[in-house]
């Protein structure tokens, strides 16, 4: 038999459409303070948001006789005919936030009006509202909720932890800090300051002060008719995600066309997008989700050409090689150095002739007495410096001999029964990640700055949770700077902010502590490989001699780090059978 749900129970499946943890709250009460015209919002949370959770804001407030239709399902002051309903300018539409807020939760508003000369107090239980009185209020609007879920125990339970869940809302305010630089943002977890963003200049500001000042971002815009888009990357040296923030009209969202296009002009890329698209609003249907997360583009071909052009041009600036004229530069941010070319990384592939045991042809040697290390770039890579342990003469590889180089850089040898082609650049790779490696298998020594680097601003919350594992791991952080770092053997180049930022990213990938040293001391080792000798350099014979006898000495000398394989085997019987021998 069919019959109509109870109020309460179709409210309850209503509000958990809309709202599904503490950072669902954040962000519909974020664009709540924003279409107010907030100039500063404020959050407070307990438990994550999960116990307790705050906003405050100095927008135009609430009157007092329209409090209890703020909480009423579809009321809201932002539409009144279809025709809105096409030309949506402002973030939120529906009436339905504060509804279903106060549907699964116990919730207290205290607003003013612009122009008011007293406030208002409604409170709210499980959506019934058991207070609504006057009373003496700053002008804003605060709201607190209380309790989420305390009516939904089976959502309730299937919460992360505290700390998962107000990274969650730290993400959420990154995001509209990042869209909004006239606003500032502050948030507070039980009484610490976790994240504080005075109001920017400009949103390129704002760019420089999320990602920071010691990496390359690259940025480009264009127009085309009615549609303007803009684009700022972040090439995270270790990083293998492709994390985009999309903001349609300033409208947080996600599209799958916007994804496709960024990796379409070209397969790597990873790291950080922001991409910033505005467009008239009756092209765009932004009532096709609950959460209103994503959207429909009328004409999504277009968008899909207009970044695509854009992410093509980025990716020309990263890569640019001049010879002779100057390539077109990038606009980059106020005091961003120059980036390092790094080629992108190809999946591993199989290099073994068909039943061949290559490596059965090196024999593991013992290692020599002098400590291997990588220098700077005007010493050899290869051999000891004069403080090392002197020794006679450069170890010779009686049974492999070395040939010559290609013109692309290939080392060629001569092994016992098989032709041997080396990548110098993968076997070097394999010989620091090793060697760093090995610096982890004991406790890891504190390396203290002589002077301390500035934490950006959006790593600094992630480095405040996990403050006692950075520790563990041997940083030191103050006052938002590095302070200390890892002792790590060769780790060269190494940005202390870059060691950071993989070791946060190895934390919240392995959560398990026995597991979670090896993830970080990985990321760290491979992010190190940058130091490798590139393809194309010039090597002596005995150059050439040491780096094959240092890729012997590894535990795993068959690829690089990445996948990529170190040395091409072509057996003397394969040959013979080509050249019918």
């Amino acid at each position: 038999m069919i019959k109509r749900l109870a109020p309460d129970i179709s409210t309850r499946i209503a509000a958990g459409e809309v709202i599904e943890r503490p950072s669902s709250v954040a962000k519909e009460l974020i664009e709540n303070s924003l279409d107010a015209g907030a100039k500063s919002i404020s959050l407070y949370t307990e438990q994550g948001g999960k116990s307790s959770f705050v906003i405050e804001d100095d927008g135009c407030g609430i009157a007092f006789a329209e409090l209890p239709l703020a909480v009423e399902r579809y009321a809201t002051s932002k539409i009144s005919t279809l025709e809105d309903l096409e030309n949506i300018a402002t973030l939120g539409y529906r009436g339905e936030a504060l509804a279903s807020v106060a549907a699964v939760s116990r919730m207290e508003i205290r607003s003013r009006a612009a122009g008011a000369e007293t406030g208002g107090l409604l409170r709210c239980e499980a959506g019934r509202i058991t207070l609504h009185s006057e009373t003496p209020a700053k002008p804003g609007t605060r709201i607190q909720i209380d309790d989420l879920f305390f009516n939904l125990p089976a959502r309730r339970k299937f919460l992360k932890s505290s700390s998962a869940e107000l990274r969650r809302i730290i993400q959420i305010v990154n995001d509209y800090a990042l869209i909004h630089p006239e606003v500032s943002f502050r948030v507070q977890e039980e009484g610490r300051k976790i994240l504080e963003y005075s109001a920017a200049a400009s949103i390129a500001e704002c760019i420089e002060r999320r990602w920071g000042k010691q990496t390359k971002i690259f940025y480009s815009a264009s127009a085309q008719g009615a549609v303007s888009a803009r684009l700022w990357w972040n090439p995270i040296p270790d990083s293998r995600r492709v994390v985009v923030m999309l903001f349609v009209n300033g409208r947080r969202v996600q599209d799958s066309a916007v994804r496709a296009a960024l990796t379409a002009a070209e397969g790597a890329a990873y790291g950080e997008w922001a991409v910033m698209i505005d467009l008239p609003p009756h092209d765009v249907d932004v009532n096709i989700h609950p959460t209103k997360e994503e959207i429909r583009f009328r004409r999504s071909q277009d968008i899909f050409k207009i970044v695509y052009d854009n992410a093509r041009a980025v990716y020309a600036q990263r890569h640019s090689i001049t010879s002779g004229g100057a390539a077109p530069q990038p606009a980059p941010l106020p005091g961003a150095p120059a980036p390092s070319f790094e080629p992108p990384v190809q999946p591993p592939v199989s290099f073994y002739p068909s039943g061949a045991q290559p490596w059965n042809l090196i024999s593991k040697k013992a290692a020599p007495s002098y400590a291997s290390r990588v220098a700077s770039p005007v010493e050899s890579v290869f051999f000891p410096a004069e403080n090392d342990e002197p020794r006679s003469e450069v170890p010779q590889i009686q049974t492999k001999r070395y040939v010559g180089q290609s013109a692309e850089g290939f080392l060629i040898f001569d092994f016992p029964e098989a032709l041997a082609i080396m990548d110098p650049h993968a076997a070097h790779e394999r010989i620091l990640f090793e060697e760093i490696c090995e610096s982890f298998k004991d406790n890891v020594a504190t390396q203290w700055l002589t002077l301390p680097m500035e934490i950006p601003a959006a790593v600094r919350p992630e480095a405040a949770l996990y403050e006692k594992e950075l520790a563990a791991l041997g940083f030191e952080t103050a006052d938002g700077m590095v302070t200390a770092v890892p002792a790590i053997r060769g780790k060269g180049h190494l940005s202390p902010v870059d060691m950071l930022r993989s070791a946060l990213r190895g934390i919240e990938t392995e959560r398990d502590a026995a597991k979670r040293d090896r993830e970080v001391w990985w990321r760290m080792a491979r992010l190190a490989c940058r130091d490798a000798v590139k393809l194309g350099r010039r090597f002596e014979p005995e150059e050439a001699a040491e780096l094959l006898a240092r890729l012997e000495r590894c535990e795993t000398p068959y690829t690089c780090p990445h996948g990529r394989p170190t040395v091409f085997i072509i057996e003397n019987k394969k040959l013979r059978e080509w050249f019918e021998r």
